[in-house]
């Protein structure tokens, strides 16, 4: 497929019968979304250097991130959603169907970004990512 074709099938309005594909496809864009900027907060947290002092702040540092990326994650897909998807859905009842798709699916990517975290942070108590929660 060249650059012209998926720039054409970008343009196509999605219908009725189509959106039911789409919600499939945003849950699961949602999970991804969530994992790679969780992905994302493990490289910056591990790029934080332990800091050898009697109040170290360095967890806090680390905590931080996470909840920055975490309130970030729900944004920037509500945002993906906002401007890039719903464009591209026909008026009416495909739209309507959809609405309820494009509100819960932020909240999906921040949640299996906190409970994937939580479990993360679990797992790997002695590390710096065990610093989350």
């Amino acid at each position: 497929m060249n650059t012209l074709t998926i720039l054409i099938l970008l343009q196509r309005k999605l219908s009725l019968r189509d959106v039911d594909g789409l919600i499939t496809n945003t849950y699961m864009l949602a999970i991804v979304t969530a994992l790679v900027t969780l992905g994302i907060a493990i490289l910056i947290s591990n790029s934080i250097a332990y800091e050898l002092s009697e109040k170290p702040k360095d967890p806090r540092k680390r905590k931080i991130i996470f909840w920055v990326i975490a309130i970030v994650t729900p944004i920037l897909f509500y945002v993906y959603n906002l401007f890039l998807v719903i464009p591209n859905i026909k008026k009416g009842p495909a739209l309507d169907k959809f609405f309820m798709t494009s509100a819960i699916s932020p909240v999906v990517s921040l949640v299996t970004f906190i409970l994937v975290g939580f479990i993360l942070s679990k797992i790997f108590k002695s590390k710096k990512i065990g610093t989350w929660f």
